[in-house]
């Protein structure tokens, strides 16, 4: 509802104040109405036998979500709390409110997980409402699977343009098997009342609406980051505006470097691959990053330099990458001990790799300084 400024202490302004109320009631009834078909819709979506309850193990039914959606314009800005408790969905939603995305595993698909998809979008008044994939709505003459495997999607990125106009960009993830998987961001504009395709991504003077790669889970999550780095693949620095893809080797392994393109208010221009911004420049110049953790009291950073020669920095755990680390020394790996080491006169670093990574600190062969990785909670 529009907020009156209470700038003049008229009857006027009192009788204004006066006829707002019924609509506030009008929009306090509305909620409860729309509560309530939310919990219909999640009764209606329990398992009614034992063995549609056996059906619906890896993937509860979510007809009566579909269909309140694809029905009812008014679920465009409810929340849907319950349902993502209840149900297991992920709402993605733009900034700007004119963009929202569901997502779910259907249980379907094995290892190649087959994602549930409904799509809301606002044309003006108009909202618009589609069951189908993105990749299939946006690229409806591509070519495509007999099954509509869909996505998840959980970030929906708006880019204003100097025309007035919004970009928008979706974090897209399909899982291809077991171990392996591809990372997305996939482009599009709201234009003449339809969702479409932005070729927006320009690099040697070929378009695309996405950018991304296929790579190996295990390489990145349990073993290069120890559980740590889920939000390094795509990253924006707002202050120069340009936008870091990561990328893979030959291994399909991510290597913690980055495509860069610069958004220049109308697209995202490629300008080269590099380090990311939120490292300390004095460590930007290496292959790959091999493993990265906090202990209780440090973070520590290992990188690849030039296959053989290992470089390790430290930093106190509440600092930052792009902070001065406060120590950084050269090393090299030990396969058969799965060990990194490394040393400064008498003293010298032991990393091991296990179930978590652990960092020892010798001091003539005697051990000064023992700490085991510890996340965040």
């Amino acid at each position: 509802m529009k907020a009156y400024p209470l700038l003049y202490l008229s009857l006027f302004s009192f009788v204004t104040i006066l006829a707002c109320k019924p609509s506030r009631t009008t929009q306090a009834e509305k909620m409860k109405e729309m509560e309530k078909k939310e919990l219909k819709m999640l009764e209606d979506s329990q398992p009614k036998s034992e063995e549609e309850a056996i059906e619906n193990y890896f993937g509860p039914s979510h007809d009566g979500l579909i269909n309140w959606v694809l029905t009812d314009t008014a679920t465009f800005s409810y929340p849907f709390t319950r349902s993502i408790e209840k149900e297991y969905v992920t709402i993605a939603t733009s900034d700007d409110k004119c963009l929202r995305i569901y997502s779910w595993n259907t249980g379907e698909g094995g290892t190649m997980i087959c994602w549930g998809n409904l799509i809301q979008y606002r044309n003006g008044k108009e909202i618009k409402a589609v069951r189908q994939s993105l990749d299939m709505l946006l690229h409806p003459d591509g070519e495509h699977d007999e099954m509509d495997y869909g996505s998840y999607i959980d970030t929906i990125y708006t880019y204003p343009c100097t025309d007035g106009s919004n970009l928008y960009m979706v974090d897209d993830y399909f899982r291809i098997s077991g171990n392996y998987s591809a990372n997305s961001l996939v482009a599009m504009r709201i234009k003449d009342g339809k969702l479409v395709s932005a070729p927006c991504f320009v690099r040697h003077g070929k378009r695309t609406d996405t950018v991304g790669f296929e790579h190996t889970i295990a390489d990145w999550y349990f073993l290069a980051n120890m559980g740590e780095g889920w939000d390094w693949l795509f990253r924006y620095d707002e202050e120069t505006q340009n936008l870091y893809v990561a990328t893979t080797d030959s291994m399909n392994s991510i290597t913690d470097r980055y495509d860069i393109y610069h958004f220049n208010g109308t697209d995202f221009v490629y300008q080269k691959t590099g380090a990311p911004f939120w490292l300390n420049p004095q460590l930007q110049d290496y292959k790959r990053l091999e493993l990265f953790f906090k202990t209780k009291d440090y973070m520590i950073r290992i990188d690849n330099l030039d296959g053989e020669t290992m470089r390790y920095a430290s930093w106190k755990r509440s600092q930052q990458m792009s902070d001065t680390p406060e120590l950084v020394l050269t090393g090299s790996f030990v396969e058969k001990d799965n060990t990194f080491l490394f040393s400064k006169g008498s003293y010298q670093y032991v990393v091991t790799m296990d179930h978590k990574a652990t960092l020892k600190v010798q001091h003539n062969g005697k051990t000064i300084l023992k700490q085991i990785q510890e996340t965040e909670e």
